[in-house]
């Protein structure tokens, strides 16, 4: 009898042994179900993630193809300058930024509002481009210039009988107001515009996938709990190790991405692995924006502020004591004529450094345009004039050393100080008066306004 119970109750233990075998067999299929769940829904928010960081790519791509064209074109209009007319149809030909950013955006979000605004942009920047090709044609005939010395794609372009008739002087000027006139403006804001729309509709398409991917990720984390709840009961000590591992850096992970934060890496390695993925992705994402809100405020050649953060200075700093300077190098035209663009180049970067070494971090240098600089001095009084000098005879003493191999440099100067005597209403301008005294005097000096002859 003793036999056969202990064979009834090893038959039991077997029995149940199988049991508990065949219910972690299934346990862990359900975990591992629960946990590739999970790393899709990751994964789709990384790609979410790069998608997002792409197009934003592609959108900055597209304004700066566009910007670069109307760059080129208005620079060989003004100047005649066929380099320009080159870069411009490189650019449209070879470099095809604008259209690359189309493709892109096309492979990686096809379909979608984003890349229809971006089409749009690019169908309005090439209606764009046939205005300023036939501006250059009428431009490269009102100058006299060569056709065949010109891009071939130009020599494509006929004028109209009615601007063939038109004087050289007119055609100069028909050729300058077609891209500076209201129409011009106009197409340029079809295409700023479309590119605000792309980004918006980027934004609200990338915040959707995401939120899809955390409601699925929620899930899985729900089911994933409860299926650990039940092995809970049965070894406490796995429970707890794998909360430990998996439930709060998934928590953690979640709640920053919610938050749009950097998240911690902790947990499993899994879990720290994508959290480093998202951590980069969020980290470029944050230095993307950083670079385009930079390159909006600063002069791609020297690092200064562009003339756009220097009016928002100006105005923010309306009715303070102040002093404005106006930089200009002389002769600057014959540096790059004599010595070729890129010693140009060195020239303002050489002008640019040595006045940002000479003036405070609190002070706004900029590069104006060209070979023109302002620097807007802050807290600065009439009182100041015997410092401003010292400042400026530094700043022409440095320009004056050859040792770096750059030749020597001269600067015309104008200084307007917030209280100076029979003030306009604009210190900038008041400083622009100082500037041509100084060139009438024949450059390399400075003029303060209000100064008698």
């Amino acid at each position: 009898m003793e036999n056969r119970a202990n064979k009834q109750e090893g038959f039991r233990l077997r029995r149940l042994n199988r049991i508990m075998v065949l219910a972690a067999v299934l346990l862990g299929i359900a975990l591992v179900a629960a946990s590739l769940s999970t790393n899709r829904s990751f994964s789709e928010l990384e790609k979410a993630t790069e998608g997002y960081i792409r197009a934003r790519k592609d959108v900055a791509d597209m304004q700066a193809g566009s910007d670069y064209l109307t760059d080129r074109v208005r620079t060989f209009i003004v100047t005649g300058d066929s380099d320009s007319a080159a870069d411009f149809f490189y650019e449209v030909e070879v470099t095809r930024r604008r259209d690359l950013a189309v493709e892109s955006m096309e492979q990686t979000l096809s379909g979608s509002d984003g890349a229809r605004y971006l089409s749009a942009a690019l169908q309005a920047s090439n209606q764009l481009a046939e205005i300023e090709r036939y501006a250059m044609k009428l431009a490269a005939a009102g100058n006299g210039l060569d056709i065949g010395t010109l891009p071939a794609a130009l020599g494509t372009v006929t004028l109209t009988a009615a601007d063939e008739a038109l004087s050289a002087e007119e055609k100069l000027v028909k050729a300058r107001e077609m891209v500076f006139d209201a129409t011009y403006q106009a197409h340029k804001g079809d295409i700023r515009e479309n590119l605000a729309l792309c980004e918006q509709a980027l934004i609200g398409e990338t915040e959707d996938v995401q939120k899809k991917s955390t409601d699925r990720l929620e899930n899985a984390l729900t089911a994933q709990t409860l299926l650990i709840a039940i092995v809970v009961m049965a070894v406490i000590f796995i429970v707890l190790y794998s909360a430990h591992l998996i439930i709060r850096p998934v928590n953690a992970l979640v709640k920053a991405i919610e938050e749009k934060q950097l998240a911690e890496e902790r947990g499993a390695y899994e879990l720290r692995f994508v959290s480093r993925a998202y951590n980069e992705a969020y980290v470029q994402s944050q230095q993307n924006q950083e670079a385009l809100a930079y390159k909006a405020t600063h002069d791609a050649l020297t690092g200064l502020f562009n003339r756009g953060a220097f009016e928002k200075a100006k105005q923010m700093t309306r009715g303070r004591a102040q002093a404005m300077f106006i930089f200009d190098v002389d002769h600057f035209k014959e540096f790059n004529d004599r010595y070729g663009h890129d010693m140009g180049d060195r020239v303002l970067q050489k002008v640019a450094r040595i006045l940002a070494g000479n003036f405070r971090s609190e002070d706004y240098v900029c590069r104006f345009g060209g070979d023109e600089f302002t620097v807007l001095m802050v807290h600065a009084t009439s009182a100041m004039r015997e410092l401003v000098e010292n400042k400026i005879e530094n700043i022409r003493e440095a320009l004056r050393d050859t040792e770096d191999g750059l030749p020597r440099i001269t600067l015309s100067i104008g200084v307007a100080f917030s209280d100076r005597p029979d003030p306009t209403d604009d210190i900038l301008k008041d400083a622009d008066t100082a500037l041509y005294v100084t060139k009438e005097r024949g450059r390399d000096g400075y003029t303060f306004y209000g100064d008698k002859e």
